[in-house]
């Protein structure tokens, strides 16, 4: 080995010889071809010496140099790329001649052909000195700068930018070609996985792009930018690149005068940090490997100067092969383990490499006592975005886990990918029975009814499902059966035929439970199945204190392992034993004192406390103010009356709620509050329409919109899982109605309705009125008549109002009757034909549409509106429904209540999705909100912030505490409409304003008023509706009057 590298040594020094270069040229090409790998490492070093020889004047000269060149790229190891880097950058250089620059081109070329993922690992540092010699003066250098340009974007290994590497060569030629360039990469749809050799290839096109003097060039290579990190798997990708790219999109966020342009580049910086968060890859320096080497050769190592060259190159090879993340052993024995005594060593020093790859992590605390259930590693992904990289879990038996993160960062993915087995490395159930206990049970397919609809395991008995999914879907070796089911389900408080009643009963389909009771039909099937591992997301969202105190006692006696995420810190903090945190792609556990646990989680980490605290300092949602409504001048009038309203469920003999009063106003902050099972949801359905009452009135004033947020917040989205937000709120409000609102109004009529209907209604043919049929017994010939003009209303088309009477008309369209019959109608006939419902949907159609005037149902428009509750651009346009967290769907669903401008929001346990960023923006954005507020919530720290009134319900009895006023009781118009309105183009709407009464006219108003109401009381000749609405008006006008 000394006299090769002594023999090489002479011959490189006689290269700059006119006598002897050529020859010593020709015997280095010789020794690279004939004598193997012992020499590789002293004709590398050599090899700047033998490019800067094409420059000679000889032309023999340079043909032995460009021969040299070549006989000493082909016999190198690919992984030798890096060490020659410097010669092929020095002959890229300005300084070099050109004919230097063409040899080294076309050798860079050769080894692009020869070793494509090496060239790729290094193009960040070869793309930018080659795209300049494409505009070289000499046309010899320009085209081998084109070709070898074209050789290196190959080596991007990128599928999705294949079809667009000419344009990439094209723009690096001329500066001309760059807009159609940046304009043909725009078109780029990126899927794979995008990596360091594809962002280095687009430097030379976004670097001209994003300097370039036009706006629209900056903006579309923004749109690049951003487009290309959202694929970035691996942070370290982005690193190389961040130093050359990140200045030119912060110049172009700083420089450009279009806004939305602006926004762009914004959007592309904020992608382009995000990509980079979390890099854990380490770079493996030379120096380090050589360290590694000599500490493996140990007694074998030699300190010859020619031994130390040569362990020195190794060391080069196995840095680059290692930072290229190519750990294939039969790679290293031919391409680093060159020669003895190194080859004989290679597997040890390449599994040395590959640990010192690794990243040195956080040194946790090792749980050493208790059973093992899984200790690994693992990797976890959700479509293109990586949750989690190569991280460990250690999973004990009767541990208690809480899992933190903030939302979207992948808790409920994690706990849903081992229940499905899909999280790689895992134990399946049949080695480790893991059950994930979720608020939306998942429909499954289980028969089909003789119509050919199919039969959802939902739509079963609980104790069905519950021995259904023990037998069936974790097939359990100790088959369970009926009675076993049964008899547990009893033992947690199930109601079943003969027993007592009981708010859920083993014999009703599932969907008939609220959330508390699936989550504990649940418990049973992982308790008779004898779960090892216990998964719960957000177990305490649906339950009052009672109920968490018996999870709290079951989970107690629980024997397996639990992994729980909550937002409920006390219940944490009494239950964990240990805290596994989301940090950095990483999962970091913490083990506490039980009892304290996440207390002392905080004080370690005080940054972790934000998980807990209700704030807006980074989400802030804006409710849109209520739209105008006729007649109500003042937030405190009442709006909502609900009169001695009694509802039975028709599986059940006792009525769930029971005479219940009660009032809302614009003014209303209201919490409803009582144990599961009290009827709080149930009052709430019917309170909106959902439900009709057994008994009892409901009564709402004209045009109120109520905005309407289910316990199961989802149900809302079911149907649209594959559409995006946008897409789900402009199919929801197109033609100005709310069709979901549709879709849930109770359609049956009540008895005065039916009976209503019972009596036929006729146009008189002398007046044209409607009037109704006249009695055969008073009058046979007349009746007769009137059976020809029978009419019996289909829709209601439109609405009037009669300023003189102070009462609405509706256009109505007759059954079996053509458009042109339509008759405008007074509400007060229509109400006496069974009809109020029409007049109520046009009424709601109307102030939806009033509620609509300032809103545009476009894209951008709606984009904008969710943004407003935290929803980002790319969630709402270019996000399917089913791909967004629990968090994100709460609020595409709170947007969507909110769209209309309704009066009164109701909001049934909001708590159980929103992180508490998401809550504190909730609460901040209801203390701001000028409608009525009604929340149903076991929340209660996020009730107190809410609430001043709370209605308590007990046994479906109903008692009010608190009183809900107005802050402002100066604002006595809070209900005033708009000076202005536009419509959806921009067009200005006259709004008529109705004058003030003088004391003298209110006078007579009341006067007349009370009359009215008077002989109603002898005739009962008004609705409830009119009488509520005249009670109220009377009211306010003698409190003006006694204020004037």
């Amino acid at each position: 080995m000394a006299d090769l590298k002594k023999e090489i040594e002479e011959l490189v020094a006689q290269i700059s010889d006119k006598k002897l270069g050529q020859s010593a040229l020709e015997s280095l090409a010789q020794i690279a071809g004939t004598r193997g790998p012992a020499c590789e490492p002293f004709l590398v070093s050599a090899l700047g010496q033998v490019l800067e020889a094409t420059g000679d004047k000889s032309k023999s000269v340079k043909d032995a140099a460009d021969c040299a060149s070549r006989s000493i790229a082909e016999m190198m190891s690919p992984f030798a790329v890096e060490a020659v880097l410097p010669a092929l950058l020095s002959g890229l250089s300005v300084k070099a001649k050109p004919a230097h620059k063409e040899v080294t081109l076309r050798l860079i070329q050769r080894l692009a052909e020869k070793a494509p993922a090496s060239v790729g690992h290094v193009l960040v540092t070869l793309t930018m000195p080659v795209a300049e010699l494409t505009c070289d003066i000499k046309k010899d250098v320009k085209e081998a700068a084109t070709s070898c340009m074209t050789a290196i974007c190959n080596c991007t290994g990128n599928k999705d930018l294949e079809p667009f590497l000419p344009f990439v060569v094209k723009a690096a030629q001329t500066i001309t070609n760059t807009h159609e360039c940046v304009e043909k990469l725009a078109g780029c749809i990126f899927v794979q996985n995008v990596e360091s050799p594809a962002l280095a290839a687009m430097l030379p096109v976004l670097s001209r792009g994003l300097n370039d003097k036009v706006e629209e060039v900056k903006r579309t290579c923004c749109l690049i930018v951003d487009n290309m990190c959202k694929v970035v798997e691996d942070p370290a990708a982005v690193i190389p690149i961040m130093s050359r790219l990140e200045p030119l999109v912060k110049a172009a966020c700083e420089k450009m005068s279009n806004p939305e342009a602006r926004n762009m580049a914004e959007r592309a910086l904020k992608t382009l940090h995000k990509s980079a968060e979390g890099a854990e890859s380490k770079m493996v320096v030379e120096s380090e490997a050589f360290a590694l080497i000599k500490q493996t050769l140990d007694d074998k190592f030699s300190d010859s100067e020619d031994f130390t060259a040569t362990a020195h190159y190794i060391a080069s090879l196995a840095s680059m092969a290692t930072n290229m993340r190519s750990f294939d052993s039969e790679l290293w024995k031919s391409g680093v383990g060159l020669v003895a005594p190194f080859s004989d060593v290679i597997e040890a020093i390449r599994t040395r490499m590959e640990v010192a790859a690794k990243p040195k992590e956080e040194i946790e605390e090792e749980d050493t006592d208790g059973v093992d259930l899984y200790k690994g590693s693992f990797s976890l992904a959700y479509g293109t975005l990586t949750l989690l990289r190569d991280t460990k879990m250690h999973l004990k038996r009767d541990r208690f886990y809480g899992l933190l993160g903030p939302n979207q960062c992948g808790k409920t993915t994690l706990m849903r990918a081992i229940a499905n087995e899909q999280l790689e490395g895992f134990p399946k159930r049949d080695e480790l029975k893991s059950v994930f206990v979720e608020h939306e049970i998942e429909d499954e397919e289980v028969g089909v009814q003789d119509d050919g609809f199919p039969i959802l395991s939902v739509d079963k008995p609980g104790w069905w499902w519950v021995m259904h999914t023990c037998n069936d879907v974790y097939q359990v070796e100790n088959k369970v059966n009926e009675e076993q089911v049964k008899e547990l389900m009893k033992s947690i408080g199930f109601g079943y035929p003969g027993g007592p009643d009981r708010a859920a009963n083993l014999e009703l389909p599932v969907t008939s439970y609220s959330g508390g009771w699936k989550m504990k039909m649940q418990l049973c099937a992982a308790q008779l199945m004898n779960a090892d591992v216990l998964m719960l997301d957000e177990p305490t969202g649906h339950l009052d204190v009672d109920n968490i105190k018996w999870l709290e006692d079951w989970l107690e006696s629980f024997t397996g392992s639990i992994i729980c995420t909550s937002h409920f810190s006390s219940f944490l903090d009494k239950m964990c034993t240990h805290i596994i945190d989301f940090q950095d792609r990483k999962l970091k556990t913490f083990k506490g004192v039980k009892g304290q646990t996440l207390t002392q989680f905080v004080e370690k980490y005080p940054e972790k406390k934000s998980y807990f605290e209700l704030s807006n300092e980074l989400m802030k949602f804006t409710f849109p103010p209520p739209g105008p409504m006729e007649g109500v001048k003042s937030r405190s009038k009442v709006i909502l009356r609900m009169t001695n309203v009694t509802f039975t469920y028709p599986t059940k003999d006792k009525p769930t709620i029971v005479d219940i009063n009660l009032t809302v106003s614009q003014v209303s902050r209201v919490a409803v509050i009582g144990a599961n099972g009290a009827g709080k949801s149930t009052a709430i359905k019917v309170l909106v329409g959902e439900q009709k009452p057994t008994l009892g009135n409901i009564w709402k004033a004209p045009g109120l919109r109520m905005a309407y947020v289910a316990q199961h917040a989802f149900h809302h989205l079911e149907k649209h899982m594959q559409e995006t937000p946008t897409q789900y709120i402009m199919w929801r409000f197109a033609g100005n109605d709310d069709k979901e609102s549709i879709e849930f109004k109770s359609q049956d009529l009540s008895v005065d309705e039916e009976k209503a209907r019972a009596q036929k209604w006729c146009i008189d043919s002398g007046t044209g009125d409607v009037r109704r049929v006249t009695d055969s017994k008073d009058d046979a010939k007349k009746a007769k008549q009137d059976e020809a003009n029978v009419v019996v209303p289909d829709a209601v088309f439109n609405r009037r109002q009669k300023k003189k009477e102070k009462t609405f008309e509706y256009e109505v369209k007759w059954q079996h009757r053509p458009i042109e019959a339509n008759m405008w109608i007074v509400k007060e006939t229509l109400v006496a034909m069974g009809y109020i419902k029409m007049c109520q949907r046009e009424d709601e159609k109307q102030a939806a549409m009033a509620g609509l005037m300032t809103k545009q149902l476009t894209q951008p428009g709606v984009e904008k509106f969710l943004g407003d509750f935290g929803v980002d651009p790319e969630s709402a346009s270019h996000t399917q429904i089913n791909q967004l967290s629990g968090g994100m769907k709460v609020k595409v669903v709170l947007a969507a209540a909110m769209w209309q401008n309704p009066h009164v929001l109701i909001l049934d346990e909001p708590t159980n999705y929103l992180d508490r960023d998401g809550l504190g923006a909730l609460v901040l954005a209801i203390q701001d909100f000028k409608g009525g507020v009604l929340i149903i919530s076991h929340n209660k720290e996020f009730c107190d912030g809410v609430a001043t009134e709370k209605w308590i319900m007990k046994g479906g009895l109903l008692r009010i505490e608190g009183e809900s006023v107005d802050a402002d009781d100066q604002n006595t118009d809070g209900n005033k409409g708009p000076d202005e309105v536009f419509d959806g183009a921009g067009n200005k709407i006259a709004v008529t304003k109705a004058a003030n009464l003088s004391d003298k006219d209110k006078k007579k108003m009341i006067k007349e008023m009370e009359k009215k109401l008077k002989e109603n009381k002898k005739s009962n000749s008004m609705t409830d509706e009119e009488m509520f609405e005249m009670e109220d008006k009377l009211t306010e006008l003698k409190e003006s009057m006694q204020k004037a």
